[in-house]
């Protein structure tokens, strides 16, 4: 697998992600809800003396290859930010000359679906992957919830301007409190590869950031520029949260 990879639930799939996430050196994984489906629309199982799997339809690489110097265009606007994907394929889809380009595009995309499909298939370690960052995503959407459920959600603004505001100042209290939670289990974590409590490092390495059960969401805060600010392993040394991770 790439070192990076973009998890999305089948509802983020388009005829050209694959294609564009792994040109930028990233692969996109998404879930399918209805694998079987989506794997026998790419590929054709033949049951014989052995088992064959192979494509129904060819992968056109002759055209991916005479667009190449095209799509290498596009993706450097994609990475200068200069345009939107949205509407590159727009103006694509409008043009002769862009229909053939895309359509090349769209080759390549479908060849690097199909070699996902075949990993995902075959790579158990993968799919419980693919499963585990799409819990954790639903977990941070649930949290933008909780934050904005707050006083009976009338902070959203009665314009597009202070509902963009308000969008903003959700997402940077829910990365603040995604990295009070993160300092907390890095601090734990070297304390216990410290004493190489292995046990504890298990349970730790199970745990996710997204938890606001600890955070009291409403109420009066004071910030003081001159407060002493707080030390994590102090905190920690007081109370003994490993043990409270464990009864949960």
């Amino acid at each position: 697998m790439s070192a990076f990879l973009n998890i999305y639930s089948t509802q983020g799939v388009n005829n050209v992600n694959f294609a564009i996430l792994d040109i930028f050196g990233y692969k996109f994984a998404p879930r399918y809800a209805k694998f079987k489906h989506v794997f026998n629309n790419q590929f054709e199982v033949l049951l014989g003396d052995e088992l064959e799997i192979k494509l129904k339809k060819p992968i056109n690489i002759k055209l991916i290859e005479q667009e190449w110097e095209q799509i290498q265009r596009i993706i450097c606007s994609l990475s200068r930010k200069t345009t939107k994907q949205s509407t590159v394929i727009k103006k694509l889809s409008n043009s002769k000359r862009g229909t053939r380009t895309l359509l090349a595009l769209r080759e390549y995309d479908r060849l690097i679906k199909c070699f996902y499909l075949l990993e995902y298939v075959d790579n158990k370690t993968l799919r419980q992957f693919v499963q585990k960052a799409l819990k954790r995503g639903e977990a941070y959407h649930q949290l933008r919830r909780a934050i904005a459920s707050v006083n009976g959600n009338q902070f959203r603004g009665g314009n597009d301007y202070q509902i963009e505001q308000w969008n903003d100042c959700a997402r940077l209290i829910a990365n603040c409190i995604i990295y009070y939670n993160s300092a907390l289990l890095s601090v734990l974590l070297e304390k216990f590869e410290k004493s190489n409590n292995q046990e504890a490092i298990e349970v730790l390495s199970n745990l996710s950031p997204v938890a606001w059960a600890h955070i009291q969401l409403a109420g009066n805060y004071t910030f003081d520029a001159n407060k002493t600010a707080l030390k994590l392993d102090s905190m920690l040394e007081e109370v003994d949260l490993f043990s409270h991770i464990k009864e949960e």
